[in-house]
């Protein structure tokens, strides 16, 4: 499997913020505190952020009372929003297979291959589409 651990830290990363802003404690939340408080590094952050910021996800501020917050309202970002913000086109599975043999069988085989992978990554999309950050941010209610 090919899927970045960006990936899931990204949905904690939106997550926490949709959270907080949710509560009314800050308008905008320091990259720093999302650092330290998420335990991820700084640079690793970045990257997600900027993903986020490219889909439109979040904007940041920068400055004194900068940081980073929602663009939309949680109701309106699913996990495949922040999946395709992160991930850009990467598969769930490698099918470089790459093998020696040639022939009906071998080749029947890695067409059989790449359509399960095919359907089970595209029903994988489908659930996640699903579910939305303000869905989440309820059940962490409960």
């Amino acid at each position: 499997m090919s899927y970045s651990l960006s990936f899931s830290k990204a949905i904690l990363v939106v997550i926490f913020i949709s959270d907080k802003m949710r509560q009314g404690q800050y308008e905008y939340l320091s990259t720093r505190s999302i650092s330290e408080i998420l335990n991820i590094p700084k640079p690793t952050l970045v990257q997600i952020l900027k993903s986020l910021t490219v889909e439109g996800i979040i904007q940041t501020k920068e400055g004194k009372h900068g940081g980073v917050r929602l663009t939309k309202e949680p109701e309106k970002i699913t996990i495949l929003d922040i999946f395709n913000a992160i991930e850009k086109g990467k598969p769930l599975f490698n099918t470089s297979f790459d093998i020696h043999a040639s022939g009906k069988r071998p080749d029947n085989a890695q067409v059989i291959l790449q359509k399960l992978f095919g359907e089970t990554e595209d029903n994988m999309k489908h659930m996640l589409a699903q579910k939305n950050i303000a869905q989440i941010l309820n059940e962490m209610s409960s």
